[in-house]
C-alpha cells in the first residue's frame, strides 16, 4: 500500500452547517474505553419539526419545496476516499508523520490429500456435544486488543502530564523508556486532557509479530480549560510482538487528524442508505407505522417522519425521491454520534404524487430541473442495541454542491 499522506497540520475550525435558513472501519474491532463520561462536541443540527409546514415535504424527502441559502465554509475534498473526515471541530491533536506499514501474508505449499480409503488413521473421532470447546489462543486478537487499549488508555493518560512515566508502560511496551521517547516526541509542547475514546483497531498478526491501524474518536480539552471539550480523530499504526508475558506494542505513531475506520465509515453509509429506502417505501402508499421507520430513525425525527406521513395519508399524497446515493460521504463523526452529507443529481421522478390519480403536485414539490443538484444531511445517533439510526435532516434544493465531497461552496 502506499504511504499516507503526511501532511498533519491541522484543518480549519469549522462552524456548524446550516442546512435550512427556515428552521431557529471492514473487520476492525470496536473498543469503546470510557475514562470520564464526558461526551465529544459536535455541531448541533435544527430540528425539522420548526420549519414552516408548508416546507415539510420537500424536507422530509431530502430537499426543501423552494432553494434556502447554505451557510458553509470550504473543507477538504474527499474525493474518491469518502473514509476520510473533511472536517471535525475545533481539532486539538497534532499528529506526526509516519510512514505506512506493510503487511504480507505467507505463502504455504498445498499438502496433497491423504487416501482415506485404506488409512483409518485418516477418520477424525467423533467430538461428544458436551466436550469443552477449545481455548483461542492466549496471543490471539483478542489479546492483542486489550494490550492495545491498555497501550492506548497509558498513552493518553501521560499524555496530559509534564513528566510522563515509563511506569504506566511497564505491562504493554517492549521498551516502556522508549515508549515515553515516542510520546514527548509526538505530543511536543501540547498537553491535552482525553475524557472519552472510541478505537477502532484493526489487527494482522502474522506468527509473533503484528501491525495495528486504527483511527480513534477522542474527546479531549487542553490542559486546564475543561469546558474547551471537542472531539477529534486521530489515526494510528503501531506494531507488536509477542513476549512470555503475552502482546506487547513496539512501535506507535499517530498520523491523520481526519481519518474513520473503514468499518465505521460503511456502517454510516449503510445506515443512511437504509434510511432513505425506509421513506421512500413508507411513502407508497403513505404509511405511518410502517415497520422500517422505526428501525432507520429516532427520536423526533422519528415522530416528525410519522406525522407528515398521518397528513399524507389522510390527504392521498405519494412521494417519490428515488435520487441515487452513491456520493454520500461522512462528514464528520463523534463516540456513538456521526453526520452524513449527500449531493446528488436529482432525478426527474422525484416529487409529490396524488394516490388516487398519480397527477404531479408541483404545488409540494416543483418539477426537478436539468442536472439539479440537491443537497441534504442527517445525523445519526448509535443506540443501545448498537444500530445506527437517524435523529435529524436538514437540505437544501437546487444547490451548487460537489457529488462526492464535501466541499460545499455558496457563491
Amino acid at each position: 500500500m502506499p504511504p499516507p499522506p503526511t501532511d498533519t497540520t491541522p484543518g480549519p475550525v469549522l462552524p456548524p452547517i446550516v442546512m435550512c435558513d427556515t428552521h431557529p472501519m471492514r473487520s476492525g474491532k470496536r473498543i469503546h474505553v470510557t475514562m470520564t463520561g464526558l461526551d465529544g462536541l459536535l455541531p448541533s443540527m435544527q430540528q425539522h419539526s420548526e420549519c414552516a409546514s408548508h416546507a415539510a415535504t420537500g424536507t422530509a424527502m431530502g430537499g426543501l419545496d423552494h432553494p434556502t441559502a447554505v451557510s458553509t465554509v470550504p473543507v477538504a475534498d474527499h474525493g474518491a476516499t469518502p473514509s476520510r473526515l473533511a472536517s471535525i471541530a475545533v481539532p486539538l491533536a497534532v499528529a506526526a508523520v509516519l510512514a505506512a506499514c506493510s503487511t504480507g501474508a505467507p505463502t504455504s505449499t498445498p499438502v496433497p490429500e491423504a487416501d482415506a480409503t485404506n488409512s483409518p488413521a485418516a477418520a477424525e473421532p467423533e467430538t461428544p456435544d458436551d466436550a469443552p470447546t477449545a481455548e483461542p489462543s492466549p496471543l490471539g486478537e483478542d489479546e492483542l486488543a486489550a494490550t492495545w487499549e491498555a497501550f492506548h488508555t497509558a498513552w493518553v493518560e501521560e499524555a496530559s502530564v509534564d513528566d510522563p512515566d515509563a511506569a504506566a508502560f511497564e505491562d504493554v511496551a517492549v521498551d516502556p523508556d522508549r515508549a515515553v521517547e515516542m510520546l514527548a516526541a509526538q505530543r511536543g509542547d501540547s498537553r491535552l486532557v482525553t475524557t472519552d475514546t472510541e478505537l477502532w483497531p484493526r489487527f494482522d498478526i502474522a506468527g509473533g509479530k503484528a501491525s495495528i491501524t486504527d483511527c480513534a474518536i477522542v474527546a479531549q480539552h487542553p490542559e486546564g480549560q475543561p469546558d474547551s471539550v471537542a472531539t477529534v480523530t486521530t489515526g494510528w499504526v503501531a506494531t507488536a510482538v509477542a513476549t512470555d508475558d503475552g502482546w506487547r506494542i513496539d512501535t506507535a505513531q499517530q498520523r491523520d487528524l481526519f481519518c474513520i475506520a473503514d468499518e465505521l465509515n460503511e456502517q454510516l453509509l449503510a445506515a443512511y442508505r437504509a434510511f432513505r429506502a425506509a421513506k421512500d417505501a413508507a411513502w407508497n402508499p403513505p404509511d405511518p407505522d410502517h415497520h422500517e421507520l422505526e428501525r432507520t430513525m429516532t427520536g423526533e425525527q422519528l415522530q416528525f417522519i410519522r406525522d407528515l406521513l398521518t397528513e399524507h395519508q389522510r390527504e392521498g399524497i405519494v412521494i417519490h425521491d428515488p435520487a441515487p446515493t452513491d456520493n454520500a460521504v461522512v462528514f464528520e463523526v463523534g463516540i456513538g454520534t456521526a453526520t452524513v452529507s449527500d449531493c446528488a443529481r436529482q432525478v426527474p421522478e422525484r416529487g409529490a404524487f396524488d394516490l388516487e390519480t398519480g397527477t404531479r403536485l408541483d404545488d409540494l414539490i416543483p418539477p426537478v430541473r436539468e442536472g439539479q443538484l440537491d443537497l441534504q444531511s442527517v445525523k445519526l445517533h448509535r443506540g443501545d442495541d448498537g444500530v445506527w439510526r437517524v435523529s435529524d435532516q436538514a437540505g437544501t434544493r437546487d444547490t451548487n454542491c460537489e457529488p462526492g465531497s464535501t466541499r460545499y461552496v455558496v457563491q
